[in-house]
Formats: C-alpha cells, sequence, structure tokens
C-alpha cells in the first residue's frame, strides 16, 4: 500500500523536533525547575499527593540544533544544579531525556543517531532514553466529507 498526501497537501518530511526532559518524582519539582534557571523553558511543572512532574526543554534549543547538542545542554544544566536539587534529581522516579520525532510520509526510513559521548552522558546522570514519534498532521488538509441520507 503506497501512503499519499490529501491533494493539495505537500508531504513535509520525517524530522527531529526537540529533546524534552521529563522528570517525575515524589517530591515537588518546582525548586529543581528553578534551579535550572534560564537555561531551561519550563513547559509544565506539577502536581500533588507525591506524583509531580516536570517537563522542560533547553531554552536555546531550536531545530538547527541536533539531538546530540541539546541533550548534553540539558545535561549541563544537570550537572550545574545545586547540591539539593540534584539530590531531588537523582532521586526522582524516572529521569527522561525525550527525544521528539514528526512522522512525514518520506522519506521511507528515517535514522537519528546520536553520538556514543552523548549516550554515555545520558547514563552518566542516570538518565533514560525515550524516542517519541508523531504522527504527521494531515487531517486539517482532508475535506470533510458530506454523509447523504435516504429519503424515507
Amino acid at each position: 500500500m503506497t501512503k499519499r498526501a490529501p491533494a493539495g497537501l505537500a508531504p513535509e518530511p520525517t524530522h527531529y523536533v526537540n529533546v524534552d526532559l521529563d522528570v517525575y518524582a515524589s517530591v515537588p519539582l518546582d525548586g529543581f525547575v528553578r534551579a535550572l534557571g534560564d537555561d531551561a523553558f519550563v513547559l509544565f511543572v506539577g502536581g500533588a499527593r507525591r506524583r509531580y512532574e516536570a517537563h522542560v526543554e533547553l531554552a536555546s534549543s531550536h531545530m538547527a540544533m541536533s539531538a546530540d547538542d541539546t541533550i548534553v545542554g540539558l545535561i549541563r544544566c544537570i550537572r550545574g544544579l545545586p547540591r539539593p536539587q540534584r539530590k531531588i534529581w537523582d532521586g526522582a522516579q524516572r529521569r527522561e531525556f525525550n527525544v521528539g520525532i514528526e512522522a512525514g510520509l518520506e522519506p521511507h526510513g528515517f535514522e537519528l543517531r546520536l553520538q556514543q559521548p552523548t549516550l554515555e552522558a545520558i547514563a552518566d546522570v542516570r538518565g533514560a532514553l525515550v524516542i517519541s514519534v508523531y504522527s504527521p498532521d494531515v487531517g486539517q488538509a482532508v475535506a470533510p466529507t458530506t454523509v447523504r441520507r435516504k429519503k424515507g
């Protein structure tokens, strides 16, 4: 089966989007996020009853930065944390570097290769690598269908 973009829609190729740092802990993460400073752009921080989470991006990240560069920048922020906030990081239930990829209808295959020093740095700060692939957003370009009802 060949996948085709709806008429009038130029297919956008599969591409790397960004890396989010996702932290899940049993303690509030507001102080942890503040300690990351201006280098972090906060997407969400909150929670309750020993279920807290924070989701941040590297403030300077943009599509021209590679996943390696973005991850290394986030790790630099973590390594620069004051001791109390570093203990929060170390004690978190999950510490994830979530690489986002937006799928397109082409090319047939897409590879995002991380360098060995990046993978070692993730392991060194006790993080996990997560890959999120988002489907192409072709729904907006598809004309709504009309449903005709049978009379009588």
